[in-house]
């Protein structure tokens, strides 16, 4: 059974039945498919994440699929990317540089250990948790379609644009409101009569960064956005005092914890934790 494709839709023509009666992939791809559909009824939207070598195969797929079942017609998306290679030169099992996803974390995790001076270490809880965000913001913070280039080193910084820097970040807003609540104070947002400025406007960006990023199936939109909060909320720390008597304390208390809330749900979406100390 021979599926013949349409060349001026960029379909090409492919087997889905061997004269065997065997299932190509192919087939299999579209047994899958609606065993997700009976599995999930209420699906509204199925995407597949695969290497770009396979866009012009579901293409194909989609198209055969939406023929037998044109009420699933809009519900299926195919997302390619590119390759991971290492910033050094590419991973190749013929070379023996292959590496699994476990033991990349495993080695971040135990670098990172060592990078936190105090006697009694880091717990390998958190290690681990910082390591698997170190991995995580460095796939998704390059544009979706494109070659990963991991960069080990830079991955566990905790001096910017990498998942540790957020982590740490949102660590040390948690730690001052921390130190708020041991002093009795509340955050209040009210009490500011000033105008917004950066990181307030940065704050209201939130939802629409979200929304893009979700329309354009593009995570690096989230870690971009991420990525300049958290600059933005270290050089206002260094500049200015949170905790004083002043009477604005309260609201940069409050202003600290949007921030903090803003980073918490950011790197949720991008399935990464934030750790409440480090």
């Amino acid at each position: 059974i021979v599926y013949e494709g349409d060349e001026a839709k960029g379909l090409h023509t492919r087997v889905f039945l061997t004269k065997e009666g065997l299932p190509t992939y192919e087939a299999k791809e579209i047994g899958n498919t609606e065993w997700k559909f009976a599995t999930y009824p209420d699906t509204t939207r199925s995407v597949v994440v695969t290497a770009n070598e396979q866009n012009d195969y579901f293409r194909v797929i989609y198209a055969a699929i939406e023929d037998l079942h044109p009420e699933w017609k809009g519900k299926l998306v195919q997302v390619g990317h590119g390759m991971m290679r290492f910033a050094e030169g590419k991973m190749s099992s013929r070379k023996g540089n292959v590496i699994s996803g476990a033991e990349l974390v495993e080695s971040l995790a135990e670098r990172i250990a060592e990078r936190f001076p105090n006697t009694e270490g880091l717990p390998d809880e958190l290690a681990t948790s910082v390591a698997v965000a170190a991995v995580k913001f460095q796939v998704l913070k390059q544009a979706t379609g494109k070659d990963i280039i991991f960069d080990p080193e830079q991955s566990i910084s905790f001096e910017g644009d990498s998942g540790p820097y957020l982590q740490y970040t949102h660590a040390r807003i948690a730690s001052i409101e921390r130190k708020a609540a041991d002093a009795g104070v509340v955050p209040n947002p009210s009490v500011h009569a000033g105008r917004a400025g950066e990181l307030e406007r940065l704050i209201s960006r939130f939802p629409r960064i979200v929304r893009r990023a979700a329309l354009e199936r593009a995570p690096h939109h989230v870690t971009n956005y991420l990525l300049e909060l958290a600059r933005a909320f270290n050089s206002y720390y260094a500049s200015t005092v949170i905790l004083d008597d002043s009477p604005e304390t309260p609201y940069k208390l409050a202003l600290a914890r949007a921030v903090r809330t803003v980073l918490k749900e950011g790197l949720w979406i991008l399935g990464i934790a934030a750790p409440e100390k480090m």
